[in-house]
C-alpha cells in the first residue's frame, strides 16, 4: 500500500503534474489529497478505494472549470471569446497570446490542465491497480475518468506521456507513445466503458451513452488528431451517437437555457455533466471573468467581478434575426438592476438602468455593454466594450454567482449534430442531416420557417466575416477610421461552413469551437483554426499551435519528453 501512494507523488512529480506551483484555486484538492495518505487510507478496502475514485471525479471538475482551467485554455483561443486588456483595468498579459495564436511553453493557462489532468490520472490508476479484478463496473468508472482526461490531453497537447499504473519503479519517468498509440488507448478505454458499465446511471458518474458519446467525440476528430484523411472515424461516429438515439434515454430540453441552469440533473438533454454545488464544488467562477462588479446587479447577484473576457464582435454579429441563442448566451446593450420579486426569485436585467461612469461611450452614464471592441491589446478594450457571456445560470440573490452550475459535457443536441455531421461528411442522407440540424434549431426560433436549414445551407459557406479587424485608436468614443487595420477573408471557402455556424450557434463556451476549428477545412486544405484571421489573431500556414505546447515545468522535470514540434524550449 504504502508504495503505491508514494509512486503516485513520485511519479507524477517527476511528469511535471503534482507539482507545488500548481494554482491556488486548487487548494480543496490538495487538502483532499492530504487527508488520503498511508495512515487512512486502505486500498483493499472498498470504501476507502472509492474516495480515492472520488478524488479522481473531483480532478475532473477542475480540469474543466479551474481559473486556468480547459475552459479558459480552450475558449480564449477560439474566435468566439478571448480576455482583452482593459485600460484602467488591467487583463491581457498571457491572454493576449492565447488570443493571437503565439503563445510559449511557459503560459500558466496551459500548465494548469497539465498539472490536473494528472493528478486525475493518477487518482485512477490506483483505483485500476488495487480493485479486484470482478470489480469491473467500479474498474468501469476509473477508466472512464481517465479516459476523459488522457482524451482532452490528446486534444490539447497531442504526443502526452502515457501511463496506466501507479506501481513503479524508483525514478520511473512517463514517457510519450505517440499521438496514434494515445489515440487508440482512449479507444479502448471507453470500449471496456461501454462493456462493463451495466445500468449505471447515477448523474455525474459514468454510463454507457456517455462512453459512446466520449468515443463519438474522438472518432469524429480523427483525422484532426492523426493528420489522416479517411471516412473510418466518420463512420465509428456515426454508429456511436445512432446508439445513444435509440436509446430513448434523452430528448431535447424544451428551452435552450434549460442546459445551462443551475442544476440540470433533471434536464432530459443530458448524457453526462460536471454536478455543481453552493457548498462543497463552488469552482466555476466564470462571471468572474466576464462581468463588472456592478454589472453583476443585473442579475441580483453580489458575487464578485473582474471585467475581463468578452465576445469577439465578428462572432456576435453572425447570429441570425430571430435566433434566442444569442440573447440566451451574451448580454449586451444598457444594464439594469434585477427586480426581486414576492416570491423570492429575481427578474432579471428588469429594473432601473445601472449607473456606471468609466468609458462612457454611450453618453447616458449607465451600464451599456458596447458589442464592438477597439482591439486585443492596442489599445485593448475599454470597460464597457464586448458583450459579456451569461450562458450559464448567474445564481440570484447570492454571491454565488456561475461557481455552484452544473456543466454539461455531453448533451443529446450534440449527439444529433454529430450525426448530421457525419451524413453529411459521408454523403448519405443528406435531407436527414438537414432535418437534424434544424430540429435543434427549433426550440430557438419563433417559426418553422426561420428554423429551417438546408443541404444548401449546411453545405455553403459560412456567414462568419473572418479577417483581421481592430481600431488601434485610444479612447471609447474614438473609432478613427484611420486607425482600422484590417482584412477581409470571409468565410465562402470554409467546406460545410453552414454546419460549422450552426456548431457554434448551439455549442457556444461549451468546449466544442476549438475542435470544429480544426475538423473543418478551407479549400486550400488549411483548417479553420490556422487557415482563417478574426480580430487581432492572423492566419497563417503553419501547424505548430493545432496542439499547445507541453509545458515549461514538465518538460524541466522529466528528460524523457519531447517538445511538440515548432516551439522552441527555453522561450
Amino acid at each position: 500500500m504504502k508504495s503505491i501512494i508514494t509512486k503516485t507523488i513520485a511519479g507524477f512529480c517527476m511528469g511535471g503534474a503534482l507539482l507545488a506551483g500548481t494554482a491556488s484555486c486548487t487548494d480543496l484538492d490538495e487538502k483532499l489529497y492530504d487527508k488520503l495518505n498511508d495512515t487512512n487510507i486502505d486500498l483493499s478496502n472498498e470504501t476507502d478505494l472509492s474516495l480515492i475514485l472520488g478524488a479522481s471525479v473531483a480532478q475532473y471538475r477542475y480540469l474543466v472549470e479551474d481559473w486556468f482551467g480547459m475552459f479558459h485554455l480552450l475558449e480564449e483561443s477560439s474566435d468566439q471569446y478571448m480576455v482583452p486588456s482593459r485600460p484602467g483595468v488591467g487583463w491581457g498579459d498571457a491572454y493576449v497570446n492565447l488570443h493571437k495564436h503565439n503563445w510559449s511553453y511557459s503560459v500558466g493557462q496551459i500548465q494548469n490542465p497539465w498539472d490536473i489532468a494528472y493528478r486525475g490520472i493518477a487518482y485512477a490508476n490506483m483505483v485500476i491497480d488495487a480493485a479486484p479484478e470482478d470489480a469491473k463496473e467500479s474498474i468501469a468508472q476509473a477508466k472512464f475518468f481517465r479516459g476523459l482526461f488522457y482524451y482532452h490531453l490528446l486534444d490539447m497537447f497531442g504526443n502526452a506521456p502515457l501511463q496506466t499504473t501507479q506501481i513503479v519503479e524508483d525514478g520511473y519517468l512517463p514517457e510519450q507513445v505517440g499521438v496514434e498509440a494515445l489515440y487508440n488507448f482512449c479507444v479502448e478505454e471507453f470500449k471496456y466503458v461501454k462493456e462493463n458499465i451495466g445500468e449505471s446511471n447515477a448523474y455525474g458518474w459514468a454510463n454507457i451513452n456517455a462512453a459512446r458519446m466520449a468515443l463519438a467525440k474522438l472518432y469524429l476528430n480523427k483525422n484532426a488528431y492523426l493528420g489522416t484523411s479517411g471516412n473510418d472515424g466518420f463512420e465509428s461516429a456515426l454508429a456511436e451517437v445512432e446508439e445513444v438515439i435509440a436509446s430513448g434515454k434523452y430528448s431535447l430540453a424544451p428551452n435552450y437555457k434549460d442546459c445551462f441552469r443551475e442544476n440540470i440533473d433533471d434536464c432530459p438533454e443530458i448524457i453526462f455533466a460536471i454536478p455543481g454545488d453552493r457548498t462543497h464544488t463552488v469552482q466555476f467562477g466564470l462571471q468572474s471573468y466576464c462581468f463588472p462588479q456592478t454589472g453583476l446587479e443585473a442579475y441580483g447577484s453580489s458575487a464578485p467581478g473582474y471585467n475581463g473576457s468578452c465576445a469577439i464582435p465578428q462572432w456576435i454579429y453572425t447570429y441570425a434575426e430571430g435566433d434566442k441563442r444569442l440573447d440566451d448566451t451574451w448580454a449586451y446593450g444598457e444594464q439594469h438592476y434585477a427586480v426581486k420579486n414576492s416570491d423570492g426569485t429575481y427578474s432579471v436585467n428588469a429594473g432601473d438602468p445601472i449607473p456606471f461612469s468609466s468609458d462612457d461611450w454611450s453618453g447616458t452614464g449607465y451600464l451599456n455593454y458596447n458589442i464592438n471592441v477597439h482591439s486585443i491589446d492596442n489599445p485593448g478594450a475599454y470597460q464597457q466594450e464586448g458583450a459579456r457571456l451569461h450562458k450559464y445560470e448567474i445564481i440570484s440573490g447570492t454571491n454565488d454567482g456561475t461557481t455552484a452550475d452544473d456543466f454539461p459535457i455531453f448533451r443529446y443536441a450534440d449527439a444529433l449534430m454529430i450525426k448530421a455531421e457525419c451524413l453529411l461528411r459521408l454523403g448519405r442522407d443528406k435531407e436527414t442531416a438537414a432535418s437534424l440540424v434544424t430540429d435543434v434549431r427549433k426550440r430557438s426560433f419563433a417559426s418553422l420557417a426561420a428554423a429551417t436549414r438546408t443541404v444548401a445551407d449546411l453545405e455553403g459557406g459560412s456567414v462568419y466575416k473572418y479577417g483581421h479587424s481592430e481600431y488601434t485608436c485610444e479612447g471609447a468614443t474614438n473609432w478613427d477610421p484611420a486607425s482600422y487595420v484590417s482584412t477581409f477573408e470571409g468565410g465562402a471557402d470554409i467546406e460545410l461552413g453552414g454546419l460549422l455556424d450552426d456548431l457554434g450557434w448551439e455549442f457556444c463556451a461549451e468546449l466544442h469551437r476549438r475542435q470544429d476549428l480544426r475538423r473543418f477545412k478551407m479549400a486550400d486544405g488549411r483548417n479553420v483554426w490556422n487557415g482563417k484571421s478574426w480580430f487581432c489573431k492572423d492566419a497563417t500556414t503553419s501547424t505548430t499551435y493545432d496542439v499547445y505546447a507541453i509545458p515549461e515545468a514538465a518538460m524541466k522535470t522529466n528528460s524523457k519528453l519531447v517538445q511538440n514540434p515548432g516551439y522552441v524550449v527555453g522561450e
